[in-house]
């Protein structure tokens, strides 16, 4: 191959040179990409200077991000995500050469109707913006947002993410020409930064002079940032100026009770899988809905390899707006997939199908939409946001009982639409089993599976009988009448109907988000004794289960099968467990019952699994360190059944009611599975079987009521 090595640090961009290389030797779980074109960043510059926080070991092919052709897939993976010939984008060291190697939790489908080239620059740019804007600022509709370097390539992502959440957007930009840029992707006003005024400037230009909402900040101009910003404002610190760190007067910020938030994304698929799932699925909605488009520079065009030191050049020169990249033209005769069948994805079924995957995260995962057995295809969805869609039976939600009741429905030929939902009450499509690790207890796995594992086979099979599945949540329905109506959250004017409903929307279990709690989450924190008290890091290990009812007595009674004792911490001075249930749990040798006593913080050791729990007298207020390897939540669960709220009968906890023996609720032709409805067992297993339940429930009163009659409701 051809590409530029590093083999000492360089003064600048125009040192560098294009050599013949050997290609590169993918690991076992790594893709051979040709690559088609390559974006440029500032931190290429600072890297092959020598100035940046990750330094490869000489030699090294500079160059990170970038689009092109798979050539080949992992050789340890017998089931790659992207078969040879599919168009991905992503980000891998190496990326300024005609071949690069990349694991699959780095690379994503080129959205439909994008070239390579445009792909190219989408990697970093967009995720970084949206990350900032929706996850950390929670833009909305009416805010005013101040977006300073608005030509650059994270600054055009801002404008146009912004502006597809329904805010006015004030651009700074230093040139007329980057000012005009700015306001052609969607900027409602324009303000030079270069005049000293401009705070005052950007202030007038809000309703009642109030100031900004929010500022989107890449440069570093966060104190003259909060002359302009409003009462309760949030000012976002993206990056800063050629590294320059500045100081911010922290009076004004206290004076207007002003948020300060950092965005440090490419840490997020460290500590915050789910949220890159849940990112790039917003961003792939907006390119399909034509909300958001490519941001490549296009004033000079960079074409080859040797063109790459002077765009690097021109990038740090300020001389370009956008995203620099360049074209990386395959030698003659030497490109063998240049038009491969698979060339466009089409982006809402990326939508559909993108996840965290059980090793950890794999955004890759959309690429099963090159799979045979996917069902929902390009018209189909166009179908499915079609006004008035009418379905015969829709599930809601996308855990074991969701995928159990489609499986069954499918093979019924009724064709089931399941609202797998977009992150809904938090929790990433698969429900709770996403969120844990490896299961043991779930029947036919003799060696056990991860829980997203199985949540993929699920959906896998419920795609093989024909279940529709939509990565939208419901946000209201109508039960007034039958067909039934509903609405999603993306769409809440567009209302569709279905002749039967099934509600299996689960339970959250409640926690106490105690510090050191996200960290340890499934490293020592769980909510679940049954499903995960038998994994090998709580047998023999002092453990701690916080609770004062029935289920934390239950649970801490399983427990002493595997801790070496078992610690209660109960807030008030009594239990509120039945009484039998407190007599067992006071009188067992293996556990200690601490009452007026609370969690305070969660610690960990070098492996990064729990080893202690800080735990505070609430009458003394003194706190203790307790050797602690598992802490067990039992403090209750939430059932999310705020959608059907004074729509069908709930019990006193808010789960939903069923007839005895059945799924049947309240309401004739909706009925409830899984944990919606189970206050009692809560497993996987049990899940399933009330989703079996509802499916047959469901085919029964379908074949008595062919009959469906007009549209009504109050929707």
């Amino acid at each position: 191959m051809r590409g530029i090595q590093v083999a000492q640090y360089v003064k600048g961009p125009q040192e560098l040179k294009v050599t013949d290389l050997p290609d590169p030797a993918p690991a076992s779980d790594e893709y051979l990409i040709e690559v088609h074109a390559a974006a440029t960043n500032f931190f290429d510059i600072l890297q092959i200077q020598g100035k940046y926080q990750h330094q490869p070991p000489f030699p090294w092919v500079s160059g990170a991000e970038f689009a092109g052709v798979v050539l080949a897939t992992p050789s340890g993976s017998k089931n790659p995500k992207f078969p040879v010939g599919s168009r991905v984008f992503g980000a891998s060291q190496g990326a300024y050469a005609t071949k690069v190697k990349a694991k699959e939790t780095t690379l994503l489908p080129a959205p439909e109707g994008w070239s390579l080239v445009d792909a190219a620059g989408l990697f970093v740019t967009a995720p970084t913006s949206y990350g900032a804007l929706v996850v950390r600022a929670g833009v909305k509709k009416g805010d005013c947002v101040l977006v300073h370097a608005a030509a650059g390539g994270v600054g055009l992502a801002a404008v146009q993410i912004a502006k597809a959440f329904g805010a006015t957007v004030i651009a700074t930009a230093g040139t007329k020409h980057k000012l005009e840029v700015a306001k052609s992707f969607g900027a409602d006003h324009v303000v030079d930064y270069a005049d000293p005024k401009w705070p005052e400037v950007v202030k007038k230009l809000t309703p009642k002079g109030k100031g900004v909402d929010i500022v989107y900040d890449p440069v570093g101009l966060v104190d003259l940032s909060t002359k302009c910003t409003a009462w309760n404002g949030r000012i976002l610190i993206v990056g800063f100026a050629a590294g320059k760190i500045e100081k911010v007067a922290m009076n004004k910020v206290l004076l207007k009770n002003i948020s300060l938030v950092g965005i440090h994304w490419g840490q997020y698929a460290v500590h915050e899988k789910e949220t890159v799932v849940a990112v790039w699925q917003g961003i792939m909605k907006l390119i399909a809905e034509g909300k958001f488009k490519p941001t490549v520079f296009s004033d000079k065009e960079f074409v080859g390899l040797e063109k790459i030191p002077d765009a690097l050049i021109a990038l740090g020169g300020r001389e370009t707006w956008g995203k620099v990249v360049v074209q990386v033209p395959q030698q003659e005769g030497k490109s063998r997939l240049e038009t491969p069948p698979t060339a466009k994805l089409f982006s809402s079924t990326f939508r559909r199908t993108l996840r965290s995957s059980a090793s950890g995260l794999t955004v890759a995962a959309a690429a099963t939409a090159f799979k045979k057995n996917t069902t929902v295809q390009p018209a189909e969805l166009q179908a499915i946001t079609k006004r008035n869609m009418h379905s015969k039976v829709v599930i809601i939600g996308s855990g074991p009982a969701a995928h159990t009741a489609a499986v069954y429905l499918g093979r019924a030929e009724l064709k089931p639409v399941l609202y797998e939902g977009f992150m809904a009450n938090g929790i990433a499509a698969g429900g709770q089993l996403t969120t844990t690790t490896e299961i043991e207890n779930f029947p036919g796995f003799p060696d056990g599976i991860m829980g997203q594992e199985l949540m993929d086979r699920m959906k896998a099979q419920s795609e093989r009988f024909g279940t529709t599945i939509v990565s939208e949540t419901v946000a209201k329905v109508d039960l007034s009448a039958r067909p039934f109506k509903y609405a999603t959250e993306w769409s809440p004017e567009e209302y569709h109907t279905a002749d039967a409903i099934i509600l299996a929307t689960g339970a959250s279990a409640r926690r106490l988000h105690l510090p050191g709690e996200e960290k340890y989450w499934q490293n020592g924190i769980s909510a679940c004794a049954v499903c995960d008290g038998a994994v090998p890091i709580f047998r023999n290990k002092h453990l701690v289960v916080i609770g004062g009812g029935d289920s934390a007595a239950e649970e801490a009674m399983y427990l002493t099968k595997y801790g070496s004792h078992v610690t209660v911490l109960v807030r008030k001075d009594k239990l509120r467990a039945s009484h039998i249930m407190a007599h067992r749990l006071l009188n067992h040798e293996k556990v200690t019952v601490r009452f007026n006593t609370v969690g305070v913080e969660v610690k960990g050791d070098e492996k990064g699994l729990m080893s202690h729990l800080v735990v505070k007298d609430v009458t003394t207020g003194k706190e203790e360190t307790l050797e602690a390897n598992g802490l067990f939540y039992a403090i209750g669960h939430d059932p999310a059944t705020a959608l059907v709220k004074g729509q069908l009968e709930t019990d006193a906890d808010g789960y939903v009611v069923t007839k005895p023996g059945t799924t049947l609720t309240s309401v004739e032709g909706v009925f409830a599975a899984g944990d919606v409805q189970d206050k009692r067992y809560r497993q996987a297993i049990t899940s399933a079987g009330t989703g079996c339940m509802a499916a047959l429930d469901a085919e029964k009163f379908l074949s008595e009521h062919e009959e469906t009659p007009a549209v009504q409701g109050n929707l």
